[in-house]
């Protein structure tokens, strides 16, 4: 009988762990490597009635100074002013009642029941009135700090729901910030006091920061961690501004779990479930074995591991068509 013939390799696609180019790099971040940021003050606040109303006084235009206390915006107020109205007129009737009540319960005219019932409502009136007189107060919007009108966000004559946005304001006392948006598994080698340089579009020269704050919740739907940084000596840039920030050093330097990790295509992950994964590894003979990595997600087209020793060759294109043990051919590297 003729010998039974061996299966031929399957191909494969990989990447050494570690290798310059390969996308196998161990540090999570150079001093080149730039992040989206946005500029703006660090006290800033969207203002918005709790009642609904029709506008008859709109928020000033942006770039407006005002000063804290100052009138943002205003609502029609005469359904409020008519609750506070009713709410003094019952607060009288019941004030006089319970002064007749409280003259005639020592002769026992009446009984000390109908006395203290009388003082009660006394009291719930003047309740409502502190009510009424509170929503007549919140048909006008007022500055809580002194500051610039950012954006106004609705005109005289419109109609406007209870926490709708009206306007956004800033403090310009607050210092000027960047917020810039880290891949998680970057921001978890940063600490405040970490030097960076930040870029303004237009700006001659780049400006110094310090890292202040890093978030301690991922957004849900990028994976990014906000990063704050204090600016130095940034005048009075606009909020809003985009601008982009490097580091000074490897946002990894002071994470060695950070440090430890490497970053392979995204095709390369198989059974990815919370923080553990599976790869496929090719040994010395050219056949696959299945390895399980820590996984600390995914960082646009790549997923981001650790678990590896430097040089380990990760399949990546074929992974889901090899098995334990099989013979591969690497076709490219």
């Amino acid at each position: 009988m003729p010998a039974p013939t061996a299966a031929a390799p399957i191909p494969v696609r990989a990447v050494a762990v570690g290798a310059a180019g390969s996308g196998g790099s161990a540090s999570t971040g150079s001093p080149g490597e730039s992040f989206a940021a946005t500029i703006h003050r660090e006290r800033e606040a969207t203002l918005s009635f709790r009642l609904p109303g029709r506008l008859i006084s709109s928020p000033p235009r942006e770039g407006a100074r005002l000063g804290a206390g100052a009138v943002v915006a205003a609502i029609e107020a005469t359904p409020w002013r008519a609750a506070l109205v009713r709410a003094q007129a019952e607060e009288d009737r019941l004030s006089r009642a319970a002064a007749r009540y409280a003259t005639l319960a020592p002769d026992g005219a009446v009984s000390d029941a109908q006395a203290r019932d009388a003082r009660d409502a006394l009291a719930a009136a003047r309740a409502g009135v502190a009510a009424a007189r509170y929503d007549l107060s919140s048909a006008t919007l007022t500055m809580p700090f002194a500051g610039v009108v950012l954006a106004r966000r609705a005109e005289i004559g419109e109609t406007v729901a209870g926490g709708q946005a009206v306007a956004m304001v800033a403090d310009l006392s607050s210092p000027i910030i960047a917020t810039a948006q880290l891949p998680a598994a970057r921001a978890a080698g940063l600490r405040p006091g970490a030097m960076a340089q930040v870029t303004v579009p237009g700006l001659a020269r780049a400006i110094a920061a310090r890292v202040i704050r890093v978030g301690a919740a991922s957004d849900a739907r990028s994976g990014t961690v906000a990063v704050d940084l204090a600016l130095n000596g940034a005048g009075a840039l606009p909020s809003g501004l985009s601008a982009s920030v490097r580091f000074d050093a490897p946002v990894s330097a002071q994470s060695p779990t950070a440090a430890s990790e490497a970053l392979v295509p995204a095709e390369a992950i198989l059974d990815a479930a919370g923080t553990r994964a599976f790869v496929y590894v090719i040994d010395q003979r050219n056949r696959a074995h299945r390895v399980e990595v820590r996984f600390a997600g995914f960082d646009d087209r790549m997923a981001r591991i650790g678990g590896l020793a430097p040089g380990a060759r990760v399949i990546t294109a074929g992974a889901g068509f090899v098995g334990e043990g099989e013979a591969v051919q690497v076709t490219g590297e």
